[in-house]
């Protein structure tokens, strides 16, 4: 590289070294006075919402604008987060007051149920820092797995039932049929190895380890079969296996259905539900609170 273009290079990086397209020191303190003046007043803001306990405004500025550090900070033992759960649930019961609290997950999170009944458990949930209200997951599986008058899974359990009963029965009788068919191979296996010369040797070795490859079949067929003629202990256990499984979702499909009574008893249907508690959110975070201190 020439002198000439060494100076260039260096002339170049030391315009890139000065800031003198950098922005002006006055608007930046501008901008840093009026970031800062912005926070002070979501954080005022913020404390006055809090005093008042106007949720609403407090999860505006919560689940909004508040800084990230400043949400942190004021948070940081969890005393918003019980705030907002308390008041999430006061207001809650004070609507719903049939709805029977159970289980503290977080700080946020708790889990109800509907009434007083048998095999009581908790039923819908509630996010209160979103806030959020839901069927929890599990049981919404069960709801729409153990719908009213449908006995898919008990049919489908009592079938397989069926079935071992049916081949205990008949295990005999196919027993019997399969060794007459593996006496028929076996006496046309001795036909073809007595008819095994020199010259067809060939020939013969193929149509003998055909034969015997059904044989093998069939013997394993009646082995299956001699399984449930007597009553093995692996076929024991596969009865007592489904017996338990019938057991169990009868049971569930019995919680289920009393949920469903419930739901009918105090909501009308889950779908009148699901509206009441959306109606109930809608209300509590868009207009004043429904409890009043």
């Amino acid at each position: 590289m020439t002198e000439e273009l060494k100076k260039e290079q260096e002339s170049a990086d030391n315009e890139l070294e000065t800031p003198t397209t950098a922005v002006p020191f006055t608007e930046i303190k501008e901008v840093a006075s009026k970031n800062i003046g912005q926070m002070l007043q979501d954080l005022q803001a913020f404390e006055t919402a809090i005093e008042k306990e106007d949720i609403p405004e407090i999860y505006r500025i919560y689940n909004g604008r508040l800084h990230k550090e400043l949400k942190e900070t004021s948070n940081q033992n969890h005393e918003i987060d019980e705030l907002l759960a308390r008041k999430i649930h006061d207001n809650f019961v004070a609507a719903f007051p049939f709805m029977m609290h159970i289980e503290k997950i977080s700080p946020t999170v708790h889990y109800y149920k509907i009434g007083e009944y048998y095999h009581e458990r908790p039923t819908i949930g509630i996010d209160a820092s979103v806030p959020e209200i839901f069927v929890i997951p599990s049981i919404d599986e069960e709801w729409h797995k153990f719908q009213r008058d449908n006995r898919e899974m008990l049919v489908a359990i009592e079938q397989q039932m069926d079935n071992l009963d049916a081949k205990a029965i008949s295990a005999q009788s196919e027993i019997q049929k399969l060794q007459v068919e593996i006496d028929r191979i076996k006496r046309s296996e001795n036909e073809l190895m007595e008819s095994k010369g020199f010259f067809n040797r060939g020939k013969i070795d193929e149509e003998l380890e055909a034969l015997i490859q059904e044989r093998k079949k069939v013997e394993a067929k009646q082995k299956e079969w001699s399984r449930y003629s007597k009553n093995e202990q692996e076929v024991l256990l596969e009865k007592e296996r489904l017996a338990q499984q019938y057991h169990m979702v009868r049971l569930k499909k019995a919680i289920v259905e009393k949920e469903f009574r419930q739901i009918d008893r105090y909501f009308g249907s889950i779908k009148e539900m699901n509206e009441q508690l959306a109606a109930f959110l809608t209300n509590y975070i868009g207009e004043e609170s429904i409890v009043d201190e």
